[in-house]
Formats: C-alpha cells, sequence, structure tokens
C-alpha cells in the first residue's frame, strides 16, 4: 500500500507539473517530458563514458611518465603505495560462503567442487536447503564426506519464503568477517577471492560486487544476448565506481562484510529482489559498494523465453520497489552524496521512459481516432534516439568487456537493443500495474538451472 501511495503520488505530481508546462507552451506534454528524460540518460551516458576514459588515461599516463623518469619523489611514492597494496592484500579475513538453493541437484556439485578450489585458505561453504524435493539433499550428504568444511543448512517446510530469508537464517549461525554470496550455478577461478578481497578492506567499503558473466558455451543467441546486457551492466559499474556513485550488488559473486551486514539488518525477508534492496540499505546507511570488473563470476544464462520474462519481471518489479521504499533517505543529502544522489536519479530514468512512451503512444492514438492532430513523428524521433543512446552504450560495454570487432559489435548490439526494448518495455509496465493494482508483492521465485556448465568449459 504504501508503495501504491507513493507512485500515484508521484505520478499526480508528474501530472500537475505537465499540466503547468501545457499552460505556457503548446504541445504534447509528454514529449516533453521524454525530452527531458533522454537528455538524462544522454548526459549520464557521456558522464559515465568520460569517467572511464579520464581513469583509463590517467593510468597510463603514471605508467607512462612517472614510472619512466623515476626521480626521487615519485619512487618514494611508488613505494609508499605499494606498501600500502601490499597491506591491503595482507588482509586474510575469514570467509563464509554462502550459496541459497532449491531443486539445483544438477548443478550443486560442480559448484560446491569448484569453490573449494578457491587459492585461499581460510573459508567454510555454507549450501541453504531451500525445503528441496529433488536429489539434492543426497548429493550433499555425500559432498558432506569429501569436503569438512562444507556446512548444510536444511530449512523447515513452512519457512519464510525467499533467497534473503535463507540467507538471514544462514548469518547467524556463520562467523567469517566476510559473507560472500554466490548462486548454485556460479564458477570462479581459484584466485577469486584474492582479486577481489583488496578492494573490501578499507574500512568504509561494506560489499563489492564481481562482474557477471554467461558461460561461454551456451552459444545460442539469447544466453549470447544476456552476456551482452551485463557487459552494459560491467560498464555502468565500472563508470558508477569511478564517479562514487551508486554502485549494486548483483546476488551473484557478491561480498560483504558481516558488521556491515549487521549494522543494517541483515537482507530484507519480503524483498524479491534481495541484492538491489542490500544496496539500497548499505548506501543509505553510508557504507560503500565497491565492482571489481577483474573478479569474474560465471552463471548460466536462462534459455528460454517463459524464464526470460519470468526473471526480468522479477527484476524489473523490484528494481522499482526498492526506489519506492529508500525514496526519502535516497533523497536525504545526510544519506547519500550529491553524486550518489544524481547517479540514482538518473538510474530511476531507465524505468520512467517505456511508460512515458507508452503513454504518449496511447494518447496519440487517441487523438488519431477523435481527429485530433497527432504527434507521431516527434514520438518516433524520441523513441529512435531512446533506441540510439542505448545501442551507443552497448557498442562501447562490448569494444571494452568483450573484446568485438567494430563491425561485428555494431550489428550485435543493434540486435541486443531491439531484443532488450522488446522484453523490459512489457515488464516495467506491467510491473507498473502490479505496484498500483496488485493486492500483493510478486512472489519470489528463483531462476531454474539446467547444469549446462563444467569448470573446462567457461
Amino acid at each position: 500500500m504504501r508503495n501504491r501511495i507513493i507512485l500515484i503520488s508521484i505520478a499526480f505530481a508528474v501530472w500537475a507539473g505537465l499540466k503547468a508546462v501545457d499552460n505556457l507552451v503548446t504541445g504534447p506534454e509528454l514529449l516533453f517530458l521524454l525530452a527531458g528524460l533522454l537528455a538524462m540518460m544522454i548526459s549520464h551516458s557521456v558522464w559515465l563514458f568520460g569517467a572511464q576514459d579520464e581513469w583509463q588515461r590517467k593510468a597510463r599516463r603514471y605508467v607512462r611518465t612517472q614510472v619512466r623518469k623515476q626521480v626521487p619523489s615519485v619512487r618514494k611514492l611508488l613505494k609508499s603505495k605499494s606498501t600500502k597494496d601490499n597491506e591491503d592484500a595482507e588482509w586474510n579475513p575469514w570467509v563464509d560462503i554462502f550459496i541459497s538453493a532449491k531443486n539445483e541437484g544438477r548443478v550443486i556439485a560442480t559448484t560446491v567442487r569448484q569453490l573449494f578450489d578457491l587459492d585461499y585458505d581460510q573459508f567454510y561453504v555454507w549450501v541453504i536447503d531451500d525445503c528441496s524435493d529433488d536429489n539434492m539433499p543426497e548429493v550433499l550428504n555425500e559432498l558432506r564426506k569429501e569436503y569438512p568444511r562444507l556446512r548444510v543448512v536444511t530449512r523447515t517446510p513452512g519457512s519464510y519464503p525467499g533467497k534473503s530469508a535463507a540467507l538471514n537464517d544462514a548469518l547467524p549461525l556463520s562467523k567469517g568477517e566476510v559473507i560472500a554470496v554466490f548462486d548454485a550455478d556460479a564458477y570462479v577461478a581459484p584466485d577469486f577471492l584474492k582479486k577481489i578481497l583488496p578492494l573490501l578492506a578499507p574500512e568504509h567499503v561494506g560489499a563489492v560486487q564481481a562482474q557477471k558473466r554467461i558461460y561461454e558455451r551456451q552459444t545460442d543467441w539469447l544466453p549470447r544476448f544476456q552476456d551482452t546486457e551485463y557487459a552494459l551492466d560491467s560498464y555502468f559499474q565500472v563508470g558508477r565506481d569511478i564517479i562514487g556513485g551508486a554502485v549494486e550488488l548483483r546476488g551473484n559473486g557478491e561480498l560483504i562484510k558481516r558488521n556491515a551486514l549487521i549494522d543494517v539488518g541483515g537482507w530484507t525477508n519480503k524483498a524479491i529482489t534481495d541484492d538491489l534492496d542490500l544496496s539500497m540499505k548499505l548506501m543509505i546507511n553510508n557504507w560503500g559498494i565497491r565492482f571489481s570488473p577483474d573478479a569474474v563470476v560465471w552463471e548460466e544464462g536462462v534459455t528460454t523465453g517463459k524464464a526470460l520474462m519470468r526473471q526480468r519481471r522479477r527484476w524489473a518489479e523490484g528494481s522499482i520497489r526498492r526506489y519506492l521504499d529508500y525514496i526519502f533517505p535516497l533523497n536525504s543529502p545526510t544519506r547519500l552524496s550529491l553524486v550518489e544522489r544524481l547517479d540514482t536519479l538518473v538510474f530511476t530514468v531507465y524505468f520512467l521512459v517505456p511508460a512515458v512512451v507508452f503513454l504518449e503512444f496511447t494518447s496519440d492514438v487517441i487523438r488519431f481516432m477523435t481527429g485530433v492532430p497527432t504527434y507521431g513523428s516527434f514520438l518516433a524521433l524520441g523513441y529512435f534516439l531512446v533506441l540510439w543512446v542505448t545501442q551507443i552504450d552497448f557498442f562501447i560495454s562490448v569494444r571494452i568487456y568483450r573484446d568485438m570487432p567494430p563491425l561485428k559489435a555494431f550489428f550485435h548490439t543493434i540486435a541486443v537493443t531491439l531484443y532488450v526494448y522488446g522484453h523490459w518495455v512489457p515488464c516495467i509496465l506491467v510491473s507498473f500495474a502490479q505496484i498500483l493494482f496488485g493486492k500483493q508483492v510478486s512472489t519470489w521465485h528463483r531462476t531454474e538451472h539446467v547444469g549446462q556448465h563444467t569448470p573446462s568449459n567457461v
């Protein structure tokens, strides 16, 4: 109900603002709003690209000039930096690795085995069996004989459903300084923890997210398109990390300090996107979140349209609800920096644009049917610009994070852009409708894994 009231209030405020604009300027109010949102998207994209480009140029310039000169002051600086890096690298906390799993008998053994190949001594692996009714309990029993540091938490029937609740059940049983969360199909390289833990070492940092990838063995177009989506996410996350923006957790390959988790009250049981909700809680409680493009977690992409829509519907509704849940602290200057607030504001635009385009399209249809002049050409231009900006972002991301040749990247990202808007627009519209008219929050559903990976084919 609270989210519904907030969303209706925002919609009314936007309507009142548009009517005020209409009294000053003759024309389609929603197109003015779409133009403003588009300008924000372009500015944000340029901001993130400039941040990454500036960072890369500074890194190259530092190596090229400072190291080459070898002046005493520089040597002293490098020695100081090296000492600090070594100090961070020597932070070897105990890590408890959590895997919340239900009916994952096909993949859990491979995942557990490769996690115990990590080149790190101080960790346990905790598998939270969320009332499985397949062969996963038997698989876990055999794995426990093989790995003494494997811990299994079996949830009882009737427990609060969802990944958040499962993770909260395991938290008081564990003692590690760091909680690492993986999905049941995750695969990481042996040096994963050694790469990512130094980013978590600073006192103010509460969590760090690894780069996500789709298994390369999945060569069909749908998993490949998902991997391109993940490339764009890496591009945005790196940019947000550099500018000091709102880096977000992604559920798989995330590490959180225990004291940060306790400070924010753990995971929210009712959240349908545990990672996004936790990101908001950490941010408004002044815990920094970092992103590591060098530490990679591989996962299985969904292979059917039905599974994709089910997954993205949950993501879309969870994304919108977390903004509504934390709308007031997110806009508080005492909770977030100006950069974090601006960054968060612009990312809400990506959910507003499809709704505005749909409303303006509906309005144009009504105008046409009633004989009133329409603005179809302007709407088409606006939608084309939205697609164009998105396609450029995709093109840059696959060039940087997938090393795709330019010509292939150009045509590939055109197809991915159409695919993204083809499924995200209806998912976002249905999510808005669910929040406005649904009786309750949508139920959390796991993503089914079919076991299309082994450590040798990532």
